[in-house]
């Protein structure tokens, strides 16, 4: 089943109303210094801005918080140390490491704060439904596990990802291409 997108620039939360932040959109709320395209940056911005002002709940996902944490200590890397350390694995033993995770746990920590934790048990989530789509190359395993976690608790999932065409889940997004694929 298709996912219906809804236009975040023109989208009005309801209070109460619970949305699952997806990894990207949080990259863009808190990035590493690498920063990622402003538009994308603005757009999300003024979004969570309205989200908290309409006293709507942002949700987090425990793989999301991680795949956050991953992400932001890589784009560094990448970005700023790889030369450095070729291995990945060097910099993470390295002191230049600490100060880099330093501000990852720093960001990590506001959007705790700022969100309620789900509370589906892992052994509810459909993990075969989950390998199925992703061995269909239809979508990324965590992706599909994150339908699952909107559709179980009733979540609208906010995301610039614009693989989110299919799991019969509400859509908040600004990307074009993901708004066009799923149109209602």
């Amino acid at each position: 089943m298709k996912n219906k997108a809804y236009d975040l620039s023109s989208y009005s939360f309801i209070s109460g109303e619970q949305i699952l932040v997806d990894t990207n959109i949080w990259l863009y709320l808190f990035p590493a210094p690498g920063n990622p395209p402003q538009r994308f940056a603005n757009q999300y911005s003024t979004a969570f801005s309205n989200l908290v002002s309409a006293q709507a709940q942002p949700v987090l996902d425990p793989m999301v918080l991680s795949e956050y944490l991953n992400r932001y200590i890589r784009i560094e890397w990448m970005g700023n140390y790889k030369s450095t350390y070729p291995k990945f694995k060097d910099f993470r033993n390295s002191l230049d490491f600490t100060a880099v995770v330093s501000s990852a746990e720093t960001f990590a920590k506001r959007i705790v704060n700022f969100c309620e934790i789900h509370s589906i048990p892992a052994r509810e989530l459909d993990l075969n439904q989950a390998l199925v789509d992703f061995s269909s190359g239809k979508m990324d395993f965590n992706d599909a596990l994150l339908v699952d976690i909107c559709k179980k608790r009733n979540l609208k999932l906010m995301t610039n990802d614009g693989d989110f065409h299919d799991g019969g889940i509400d859509v908040l997004t600004t990307n074009p291409r993901l708004l066009r694929a799923c149109r209602r």
